[in-house]
């Protein structure tokens, strides 16, 4: 099992899945729009779509080294000053 840095397991993503992503006072809602896949250094990756700005966001999460992924949660876990 792979975890962001917030509590999302990585084999479990689906399309439509909505993720929030928090960077100090900022955050971002997304939308999933193409599942994971894992190439073979156990590398995964998916694309989600900024909700506000309708931007396309490329994820990435190594098996290796999850601590640094992006911290992304399930739900709205924290008050934020502006979301973009």
């Amino acid at each position: 099992m792979t975890k962001t840095a917030g509590n999302i397991v990585v084999e479990e993503i689906r399309i439509g899945d909505i993720h929030y992503e928090y960077d100090g006072p900022i955050g971002i809602k997304c939308q999933v729009i193409e599942v994971p896949t894992q190439d073979q250094n156990g590398n995964w990756t998916w694309t989600s779509k900024n909700l506000k700005s309708g931007k396309l966001i490329h994820f990435f999460v190594s098996e290796q080294y999850p601590q640094f992924s992006p911290k992304l949660y399930d739900y709205n876990a924290y008050d934020v000053k502006e979301w973009i």
